[in-house]
């Protein structure tokens, strides 16, 4: 115990009550009981959250020289993002329990590998995109060079990052903006420029005056493309006998002649086909598919088909991309909104009629 105790700098402390001790002071403490029987993995799940700021910071410098002297693997989780870049060898950034990429800190946050792991990780300005060309990309109306290949016509996201974009005269940029705020932070400049029906943050050493039209320069090793990994919401589905379709823990109404060609529902709500065939659609299982443009959500939890509550908001330069999850069967909505929510609101999902398009799943409907 002894050298567990000199490894964490608290030789002379043996005979110390721990109420007397500091937080920084009982954090080593517990670090010393984990390793007094040299572990080969050390695992610290946010070791340092109960700590200040201040004392965070001091931590995380003696908890770097502790694994250099200790030689073993350390296992670090945590949610804030700069200890991370900071404490790691290797990241393995996770969402839902599953693994969004590994990598080295530099590599994560410069080469992030969706939009999850650059909102996660630093800051970012991110949008929809197109590919219009080899090595091109339009986004915020303009059009980019960029490193990344894809092909033409290829619908992207875009990550850049607020450190990478200049600002110079207005007429200089690929873009031009107005000043709307302008936030010290110590060792740069946060500023936000709305860009048309976009808003862009930069970071840099220099100021502007809010309400300054300025121009923004973005290189193309400062443009970052990957693919979305929200392109639609799919769901499996069954029609009820009242002709609506139940999935993600509620009920929806949809046109259910859109199954069929040409077809239409009779007086008794039965479908006739457009060959005259009858069809009792109840119990018929569907393939269910939603736009992300498709979806909105009330703070009535009566206005919609279903519920859940938020898990997720990424804003991507002119509307933000919500997840609502269920909270039985745990189903995602993934959907674009201009209104800014809060995580963890419990919200129904309303989509309208017209906008769910049905799929039969087989063929063996009921006939009568």
């Amino acid at each position: 115990m002894k050298k567990a105790l000199e490894i964490v700098d608290l030789e002379g402390f043996e005979k110390r009550s721990i109420s007397t001790l500091s937080g920084g002071q009982q954090q080593r403490v517990a670090i010393a009981r984990a390793i007094v029987n040299e572990p080969e993995i050390l695992l610290l799940d946010e070791p340092l959250g109960a700590l200040d700021l201040k004392m965070r910071k001091e931590m995380q410098i003696e908890l770097k020289e502790m694994h250099k002297r200790l030689g073993i693997t350390f296992i670090y989780v945590t949610h804030d993002q700069e200890e991370a870049l900071t404490m790691s060898d290797t990241i393995v950034v996770m969402s839902d329990g599953v693994v969004q990429q590994i990598g080295t800190p530099k590599g994560i946050y410069d080469e992030p590998a969706n939009t999850f792991v650059a909102d996660f990780i630093g800051e970012s300005n991110i949008f929809g995109g197109t590919v219009t060309g080899d090595k091109k990309v339009k986004f915020c109306g303009k059009t980019f060079d960029c490193l990344d290949e894809f092909e033409k016509n290829e619908l992207v996201d875009v990550v850049v990052r607020p450190e990478d974009i200049r600002m110079c005269a207005p007429g200089e940029g690929q873009l031009k903006g107005e000043v709307l705020s302008v936030v010290f932070k110590g060792i740069h400049y946060e500023i936000t420029v709305q860009v048309g029906k976009y808003e862009l943050i930069v970071q840099s050493t220099q100021s502007r005056l809010i309400g300054e039209t300025i121009g923004l320069c973005i290189d193309p090793d400062g443009i970052h493309l990957m693919k979305p990994k929200y392109t639609k919401n799919v769901f499996d589905g069954t029609i009820t006998k009242h002709n609506t379709v139940e999935f993600a823990d509620g009920e929806f109404e949809c046109d259910v002649t859109r199954l069929y060609p040409g077809s239409h529902l009779d007086e008794e709500e039965y479908l006739i086909t457009a060959e005259g065939e009858k069809i009792d659609l109840t119990g018929a299982e569907v393939t269910v598919e939603v736009g992300l443009d498709d979806i909105s959500i009330s703070d009535d939890a009566e206005a919609g088909g279903t519920t859940g509550h938020i898990i997720s908001i990424i804003y991507k330069g002119d509307h933000y991309r919500l997840i609502v999850r269920t909270d039985e069967s745990e189903e995602d909505f993934v959907f674009s909104t201009g209104d800014l929510w809060n995580e963890n609101d419990y919200v129904s999902v309303i989509i309208p009629k017209e906008k769910i398009k049905l799929a039969l799943k087989n063929t063996e409907e009921k006939k009568r």
